[in-house]
C-alpha cells in the first residue's frame, strides 16, 4: 500500500489545516517544530477560524446556542478539526463557559436533552463531554461519568441477538422498550476521542459490541417514546456498521468515512473482521489511485459543517484536486488510527 505517497501527496499541496494533523496525527510531529508553528499561524488566519473566535461572547461562549447551527458545539468541533491548538485562549474561556449548570449549556437542548439522557440515549451532557473530548480534556468528573454510562451501553449491546430485542411498534414507528440502552454518535465520538477507559478487557467489550452491530445491521430508524411524544435520539452515522464500499454513493462514502474514522480510533479494527475488511477494501483504492483516493464526490454532507455532518476542510470542493485532498487525508486517518498492515509508515 502506498501510504508513504499518500502522506507526500498532502503534505505537497494541501490546506494549512490537512498539513497540520497529518504532521501531528499521523506522523507525530511536536507542536514546538518550526513548520507546526507556521501553519499554526496560517489555519488561525483561516476566514472560517476568524469567524468562530469572532462569534465568542464576553462570558466565553461560542456564538448564540449550544447544539444548533452557529452554535458553541459546531464552533468547538470545528476548531479542533482545522487543527486549532486544544490550549487556544478561545477553546479554553469556551469550555470554562460550559461547565457549569444545565442552564448555562442545554439550552435548546433543555428538556429533550435530559430526557435522553436519562434513558441512557445519550442527550445534552453527553454531547457536552463530547465537547470536551474533542479539546482533549477527559479530567473533568462529568466527562468521566459519561464515559462510564457510555461504556454501559456499548456492553448493554453485547447480549443484542436482533433489533426486535430491544424495541416495540408504536403509531407504525419503532420505539425503544422502556429499559433498552442503545449507542448514539456521541456515546461512539466519546470513546472514541478519550483513553481513560482503554483497558483490554473494556476493548474486548466495545469490540465485541461493535461486532454485534455489524451483525443486525443495517439498523433501521429508532424513536424514543416519552409519554405520546416521539424523540430521535443521534442516530446519523450509526445505521449500518457493515456497508458494500463498491456500492456506495456520495452520501453513502461520506457516512463511512465519519463512523470509519471513529471506529478506526477506538481502537479495535483489528478485532471485527468485517471492520478489517472495509479498511483492507480503502487500501486497495488508494495503491491504485497512487496513494490517492482517487474518486471525486459531491454532496452537501461533506462540506456543510453541522453537529452531525461535515468532513471537507478544503475551501472549494469545485476544484476536484481539493476534494481528493480532503477524502486522502481522511483516509490516511483512518488507516493511521486502524493500525492495519503497513502502518505506520516507514522512511
Amino acid at each position: 500500500m502506498l501510504v508513504r505517497e499518500a502522506i507526500d501527496h498532502l503534505l505537497s499541496g494541501a490546506c494549512p489545516s490537512i498539513q497540520y494533523r497529518v504532521r501531528s496525527e499521523v506522523l507525530r510531529e511536536p507542536a514546538s517544530t518550526r513548520e507546526m508553528v507556521r501553519l499554526q499561524e496560517q489555519i488561525l488566519q483561516d476566514d472560517t477560524v476568524k469567524k468562530i473566535i469572532s462569534s465568542q461572547q464576553p462570558d466565553g461562549w461560542l456564538g448564540t446556542c449550544f447544539h444548533h447551527d452557529g452554535g458553541a458545539e459546531i464552533g468547538i468541533r470545528l476548531l479542533r478539526e482545522m487543527g486549532v491548538n486544544r490550549h487556544h485562549p478561545v477553546i479554553v474561556k469556551a469550555l470554562e463557559a460550559m461547565s457549569g449548570s444545565d442552564e448555562t449549556f442545554a439550552r435548546e437542548l433543555f428538556r429533550v436533552g435530559r430526557i435522553l439522557d436519562r434513558k441512557g440515549l445519550g442527550g445534552s451532557y453527553l454531547i457536552r463531554a463530547v465537547i470536551f473530548a474533542y479539546a482533549g480534556r477527559e479530567d473533568r468528573p462529568f466527562v468521566k461519568e459519561e464515559v462510564e454510562r457510555a461504556l454501559e451501553v456499548f456492553g448493554a449491546v453485547t447480549t443484542v441477538e436482533s433489533v426486535s430485542e430491544v424495541v416495540e411498534e408504536y403509531r407504525g414507528r419503532l420505539v425503544f422498550r422502556p429499559d433498552a440502552k442503545w449507542p448514539s454518535i456521541y456515546h461512539l465520538r466519546l470513546l472514541a476521542f478519550t483513553r481513560s477507559w482503554r483497558t483490554p478487557h473494556n476493548r474486548e467489550m466495545v469490540a465485541k459490541s461493535i461486532r454485534r452491530l455489524v451483525k443486525i445491521s443495517p439498523i433501521p430508524n429508532i424513536y424514543l417514546r416519552h409519554n405520546s411524544q416521539l424523540i430521535a435520539p443521534c442516530a446519523a452515522f450509526m445505521d449500518n456498521f457493515n456497508p458494500h464500499i463498491s456500492s456506495l454513493g456520495a452520501k453513502g462514502w461520506m457516512m463511512w468515512f465519519h463512523r470509519m474514522e471513529l471506529l478506526s480510533r477506538l481502537g479495535v479494527v483489528e478485532l471485527v473482521p468485517e471492520l478489517c475488511a472495509q479498511v483492507n477494501s480503502l487500501a486497495e483504492m488508494l495503491t491504485a489511485g497512487g496513494g490517492r483516493f482517487a474518486e471525486r464526490m459531491s454532496h452537501p454532507y461533506f462540506t456543510k459543517w453541522t453537529a452531525y455532518f461535515g468532513l471537507a476542510l478544503e475551501k472549494d470542493w469545485k476544484s476536484p484536486a481539493r476534494c481528493i485532498f480532503d477524502l486522502t487525508f481522511r483516509s490516511a486517518l483512518i488507516l493511521r488510527y486502524s493500525q492495519c498492515e503497513d502502518w505506520p509508515p516507514t522512511g
